[in-house]
């Protein structure tokens, strides 16, 4: 699915249902595994015992945690752009490795956002260079949304630039 419009929060919330309920399927099988510590790794890591966030569809576990966690983000952004820009219109979610922004109002230019989860906002530059790409957004409001450990929700005034504010959610 590379991108889903969203227009009220009520589907927002039908979204992160589907993803738990995958998450369930993927914690069920881990659950039952009764072979050696490196078996459960290596099918983890390679077989499709696990399932796609949204489609349900197989994939391997280290692939849907990823996918689980980074369009978690996403949604609790949008939960949040809801109730600061009422007149958004909804927003459209880039999903999967889709091109341009994470997250758009469906009123052109009016909210752009990145977003992505991570063990820290520096890891591999990701906060910089989400930030460098929405320096040059021409939308008239910027955010980062991001999910790492050791971080409460809510706007974290000393990592945004000028006209870009970075916001930590709890997936």
């Amino acid at each position: 699915m590379p991108s889903k419009a969203i227009y009220t929060p009520a589907e927002a919330a039908a979204v992160r249902a589907q993803i738990l309920d995958n998450a369930a399927r993927a914690a069920a099988w881990l659950r039952s595994f009764d072979g050696d510590p490196m078996a459960l790794l290596k099918a983890a890591r390679f077989d499709t015992i696990g399932y796609d966030p949204l489609s349900g569809e197989p994939l391997n576990i280290v692939e849907q945690i990823n996918q689980s966690f980074t369009i978690l983000v996403s949604l609790r952004a949008v939960e949040q752009l809801f109730k600061m820009h009422p007149d958004a219109g909804g927003f459209r979610l880039a999903l999967g490795t889709t091109a341009g922004r994470d997250i758009e109002s469906i009123v052109p230019n009016l909210v752009a956002a990145e977003t992505f989860a991570a063990t820290r906002p520096d890891s591999n530059r990701k906060l910089a260079k989400d930030l460098a790409r929405l320096n040059v957004d021409p939308a008239r409001h910027r955010y980062v949304f991001f999910a790492a450990p050791g971080y409460g929700a809510g706007r974290q005034e000393k990592m945004g630039l000028p006209g870009i504010e970075v916001h930590a959610v709890n997936p």
